[in-house]
């Protein structure tokens, strides 16, 4: 899904390193995801139930080039 790269390498080269470790391993969990539900997560169409998942989509909402 080209849009969802688009966001996700955009993310990932600006603010990665940025992150804590344990955001950036949630980070790559995410990944394992499908990638319809990590692109409804950062468009707001849904909201991520679990806390920590929330505050990572949170940040790259926020984060958006």
């Amino acid at each position: 899904m080209l849009e969802l790269d688009y966001i996700l390498i955009g993310f990932l080269d600006r603010h990665f390193s940025d992150l804590s470790r344990e955001d950036q391993e949630l980070f790559v969990r995410m990944l394992d995801l499908e990638d319809q539900l990590i692109l409804d997560w950062v468009m707001g169409n849904v909201v991520p139930s679990d806390p920590a998942m929330r505050r990572l989509v949170g940040l790259m909402q926020n984060n958006q080039a």
